[in-house]
């Protein structure tokens, strides 16, 4: 049997102010020896600042960082067994990339022969050896990224931060790097910790993902997990287009909980939400249906749950046609569908009235 993955980085009761203004409120977090987690948020959300705070760049104002279970509050920034790759890079422009790469090995004093021998197989590990000779103005913005992640590399941290490093690429470099990150943090088994504020990326690329907001942790879980079983409604509306009805409460059925809205009543199955099954009757929450889960017409045969609406907008968006729709039972309300798009296109068109079904599976019920 697998012996379960150690603690690596512990954050216990850790607070952060500036001028008196708390960023960070007693988080307390475990980052686990050799995963990829993610910590998202939107800007002001205290990602950032617990990165800076587990790199060394700032001090707590309370609480504590432990490393292998040690207190590292205190530990100087050039003692701590991490590296931090940023968004603008911050290569040398005077240096080429072996020297940009092999510079943490220099001032460390380790012999030439030594460094360059380490230089060459970090490069080859990042698909860059044939770019040693070249200076950082004379690569793309993806190149210039792996050189930064290299550097970061070759002194075999126990730790990569990596700081919304793919924020400046276009939209394919970045979607190619994501894919090299992933695949190169589980071929060496460093750990990652990766801020950003994009949904996408973060469901991506992370083994966990931390959601924060206004400087607290609002869940951790698998990508799957945050995205189809959000904690609350703030991350169930973070991660885009879920469908938020307004609910009570109803009875319980075999695997199953009612629920009562003004569009009707549905049922969700209860292994989706542990606890539901214990929920006092009557009691008012949001009902959670993912745009992707909702099929039109016939496709919607032996769902358990339907209803009628209008078709308001189509838009075409490549893969994926959205269609936006009024409930008949409650046209103040806006239902987002994603369907499969096809060459032969969608059988329906603005104005026209159609059934849709969603399952008790495709269901999530949070509770307020």
């Amino acid at each position: 049997m697998d012996e379960a993955p150690k603690t690596l980085i512990e954050l216990r009761q850790v607070a952060k102010s500036y001028s008196g203004v708390e960023v960070l409120h007693d988080v307390d977090l475990m980052l686990r020896d050799g995963e990829f987690m993610t910590v998202l948020g939107p800007s002001g959300s205290g990602k950032t600042t617990i990165l800076r705070i587990i790199g060394g760049l700032v001090r707590p104002t309370s609480g504590a960082v432990l490393l292998d279970g040690t207190d590292i509050s205190a530990m100087p920034i050039n003692r701590r067994p991490f590296n931090t790759v940023f968004q603008d890079y911050a290569l040398f422009p005077h240096m080429t990339v072996e020297a940009n790469v092999g510079y943490g090995l220099k001032v460390r004093g380790e012999q030439k022969a030594r460094i360059r021998e380490r230089v060459i197989e970090t490069l080859r590990l990042v698909a860059l050896e044939e770019y040693a000779a070249r200076y950082p103005s004379q690569l793309s913005g993806g190149q210039q990224q792996r050189v930064a992640l290299a550097r970061a590399l070759i002194c075999e941290p126990r730790l990569i931060l990596l700081d919304e490093p793919l924020g400046a690429l276009d939209a394919e470099l970045r979607r190619q790097m994501q894919r090299f990150l992933k695949r190169l943090q589980k071929e060496i088994r460093t750990t990652f910790l990766f801020v950003t504020h994009d949904q996408e990326e973060a469901v991506t690329i992370a083994d966990r993902i931390c959601v924060m907001n206004n400087g607290q942790i609002e869940q951790i879980g698998s990508p799957e997990e945050v995205y189809y079983r959000p904690a609350n409604e703030y991350v169930a509306r973070f991660f885009g287009d879920n469908n938020l009805i307004d609910i009570a409460i109803g009875s319980l059925g075999n695997g199953y909980r009612e629920v009562t809205s003004k569009l009707g009543t549905f049922r969700c199955a209860i292994g989706n939400r542990p606890g539901l099954a214990e929920v006092t009757a009557g009691r008012p929450g949001k009902l959670l249906v993912r745009p992707e889960a909702i099929a039109i017409g016939s496709a919607g045969d032996g769902a358990q749950n339907r209803l009628r609406v209008r078709v308001e907008d189509m838009s075409f968006v490549g893969p994926v046609s959205q269609v936006l729709a009024r409930p008949l039972a409650e046209p103040e309300r806006a239902l987002m569908i994603k369907l499969a798009s096809r060459a032969s296109g969608i059988p329906l068109a603005v104005g026209d009235e159609a059934e849709v079904g969603f399952s008790a599976e495709e269901c999530h019920v949070v509770t307020t």
